[in-house]
């Protein structure tokens, strides 16, 4: 397994920041030669990570002897992904799609339309304890950044819940809703908006969403424009949010408390996995890395 070469440091934000990072420093680097890579998720039944390389079509695994495969070649230009209690491997597509597979290979499209008409481009996708699925569904897949470019067909940019064919639109209130995470206790979503790069928390009721408000926006050690993409929560209530040039870690307050420089184009997303839950996976462009935590 190489190294990358990284900057993993705290910064001047905030007094707990200079304590130190919540990473140890000379990450493995799984590889740099993917077309663009989002959607870590970590299977704990095979113990490996999962990714996926949009453009090329294509699912990856990592296993932690250092194997790297491919696990499905036609993802359907898969972007976020996530694994049920029954282990069935969740997909948002930038083909239009929200899909599953099963344990036993079968894949099945459990969504492409709503209201009778194409979904946009399902992005980034969490699964609540309930077993219901909550995705967003910005218009990157059908600008470009998928199989065939579309119009909008769409009234909103959505976050949408999916549940044993229930599917229901939970808000339409962000520009471009992307990474998606809740809290420990489920009672917060967390949405980042890509549009103004701040990521939003929302109160989480039986009936729905309510109680929008700005959460957290990530703080660089040099200028920067504003951006967010995937949002992850650790085991002690943490946010951990893709940002510009590196990952954003804040309290459930809101509060920096640490930036994780990466090298790349753009930091797309991050997942925490791992036996012990201590290593933290961040895919970057044509980047896959992977991190110890402290």
């Amino acid at each position: 397994m190489k190294k990358l070469m990284c900057v993993a440091a705290a910064t001047v934000f905030s007094a707990a920041a200079m304590a130190g990072s919540f990473v140890e420093n000379d990450p493995v680097l799984v590889g740099d030669s993917f077309g663009f890579v989002e959607g870590p998720v970590w299977d704990a039944d095979h113990k490996r990570f999962l990714f996926s390389d949009i453009p090329n079509n294509k699912t990856y695994a990592y296993s932690l002897n250092g194997t790297l495969k491919v696990v499905d070649g036609d993802s359907g230009y898969a972007n976020g992904l996530a694994i049920d209690a029954k282990g069935n491997l969740w997909a948002a597509r930038h083909d239009r799609k929200l899909s599953f597979l099963s344990p036993s290979g079968d894949k099945v499209i459990a969504a492409a339309t709503y209201n009778g008409k194409p979904l946009n481009s399902p992005n980034d996708l969490t699964i609540k304890s309930d077993d219901s699925v909550w995705f967003t569904d910005p218009p990157f897949g059908i600008q470009g950044y998928g199989p065939q470019k579309a119009d909008e067909e769409q009234p909103v940019r959505g976050v949408y819940r999916y549940k044993d064919g229930d599917f229901k639109l939970m808000t339409g209130e962000l520009g471009l809703p992307n990474g998606i995470a809740f809290s420990n206790d489920e009672s917060v979503l967390y949405v980042a908006n890509t549009a103004d790069g701040w990521v939003y928390r929302f109160n989480v009721e039986e009936q729905g969403l309510s109680g929008k408000k700005r959460f957290a926006k990530v703080k660089t050690p040099k200028e920067a424009e504003p951006m967010a993409d995937g949002v992850e929560v650790d085991k002690d209530g943490n946010v951990f949010i893709a940002g510009p040039g590196g990952v954003g870690v804040f309290n459930a307050e809101g509060r920096q408390l640490d930036f994780i420089a990466i090298d790349a184009g753009h930091v797309s997303n991050i997942e925490i996995g791992g036996p012990e839950q201590d290593l933290l996976m961040v895919t970057a462009y044509n980047k896959v890395v992977l991190f110890k935590l402290k």
